[in-house]
């Protein structure tokens, strides 16, 4: 009997470990289902079911949050993480530069994970890597492009990490620089938002993310070319096309599931999606979803005169909301106001504008009525009445200094005789 109890006891007991590791997570580590809380704002449209963890929609000049879904919950990124990868890279080097491949890159070609075959000693310049990463996901050519423009990994990941904080992302670490499965390797939806933002405003991010093709000639070890498609369906012509989108990414672990980040550009309004966490294609589904809306059911209002605003100025809201329903809280700065803009408490856009305080110019012997405090200038009474005094204080000087002079002579005087 004890033989048979043992028989079934050790099966149960590994049986248990194993349940237990392998549904450990990371004590950050996000479940959901997260509520969409910009449905709970008065006055703001319902937006459309997604079947995603966490999602965000934002309008590019005006920061307005239009969909918020876990924006800031923690989840894994997948091979969005190239979107920052590939922004640390153009700025910190010359397109024009070879990269020559090593054991380090060339270690993640497997038939697991995304690649275009490097082999080491092969070299492409830093614009065919920057292709590579982008179109075909190419795992080992972000992390060559990493140890090139780093001096290794692990000071390229810091260089991630730094710019990712100086774009105001707070729910990111990055532990590599193409996306592959790592617990310390996190970010969410809104921090991929911001990424994107500040690379679609870099020329070179926003050519080559919005390629859908690209032929990376034969190299010193390959005599094919490489042919490379752009993965984002969004952009390349086809079923899943959406007009007006222009860069993004896609990404996908099994622990990540399906992620996508994309930029969309209608009527001169540019909106970013990052939708996370899918289990199938209804990534792409979703993001039309929230572009509709976001196109549908707001609108882009102008809040100051364009000529006497340096930046900004830009309110994106609901349809049926006027510039008197919007709050406007101004605070002065030098010689400038900015001003944030907020509806129903929420902020909907910002102006930064030129107000100089203007000083008056006066010539030598011009009056000037009025006062003015710090600026030098004072009323023409006063400047009379200080004359005045000037002169009283003049004429007792010398009766004062006469006086002493008499009084010097006669002691003088009585001396002598």
């Amino acid at each position: 009997m004890k033989t048979g109890k043992n028989k079934f006891f050790i099966p149960c007991i590994i049986f248990l470990i194993w349940f237990l590791c392998s549904s450990a997570q990371p004590a950050w580590a996000s479940s959901g289902p997260f509520p969409v809380t910009t449905d709970q704002i008065p006055g703001w449209p319902q937006a459309p079911e997604i079947v995603e963890t966490t999602g965000v929609l934002m309008e590019d000049s005006t920061n307005t949050i239009v969909y918020d879904k876990g924006m800031h919950e923690r989840m894994y990124p997948a091979s969005t993480t190239k979107v920052l990868s590939a922004l640390v890279a153009i700025e910190n080097s010359d397109l024009s530069e070879n990269v020559v491949f090593t054991e380090t890159g060339t270690a993640e070609v497997t038939w697991e994970s995304a690649n275009i075959g490097m082999q080491v000693g092969e070299v492409l310049t830093m614009e065919q890597c920057l292709y590579a990463m982008m179109l075909a996901s190419a795992n080992e050519v972000s992390t060559q492009v990493a140890e090139h423009v780093g001096g290794s990994v692990e000071q390229f990941v810091e260089m991630m990490n730094q710019k990712a904080q100086e774009l105001g992302c707070r729910d990111s670490h990055f532990a590599n620089a193409n996306g592959w499965h790592n617990e310390d390797h996190y970010t969410s939806a809104y921090d991929m938002a911001l990424i994107l933002q500040a690379a679609i405003k870099n020329e070179t991010f926003l050519t080559i993310s919005g390629t859908r093709s690209y032929t990376i000639p034969p190299t010193n070890m390959n005599g094919e070319p490489r042919n490379l498609s752009n993965h984002h369906a969004m952009i390349v012509k086809g079923h899943y096309y959406y007009k007006g989108v222009f860069a993004g990414k896609t990404g996908s672990t099994d622990e990540a599931g399906n992620t996508l980040l994309t930029a969309c550009k209608k009527k001169g309004v540019v909106l970013i999606c990052m939708v996370m966490q899918s289990q199938d294609a209804a990534v792409v589904d979703d993001t039309a979803k929230l572009f509709d809306y976001g196109y549908k059911k707001f609108r882009k209002l102008q809040m100051t005169d364009p000529e006497r605003t340096r930046e900004g100025g830009y309110a994106y809201v609901p349809k049926g909301v006027s510039p008197e329903d919007i709050v406007s809280q101004d605070t002065p700065r030098d010689d400038l106001v900015f001003s944030q803009y907020e509806y129903q408490d929420i902020p909907v856009g910002t102006a930064l504008a030129a107000t100089p305080t203007p000083v008056p110019e006066t010539s030598i012997g011009e009056e000037v009525s009025g006062e003015q405090t710090s600026a030098g200038t004072v009323s023409t009474e006063k400047q009379k009445g200080g004359i005045v005094i000037y002169v009283v204080i003049g004429v007792l000087t010398l009766l004062i200094l006469l006086g002493l002079s008499l009084i010097v002579k006669i002691i003088y005087k009585t001396k002598k005789h």
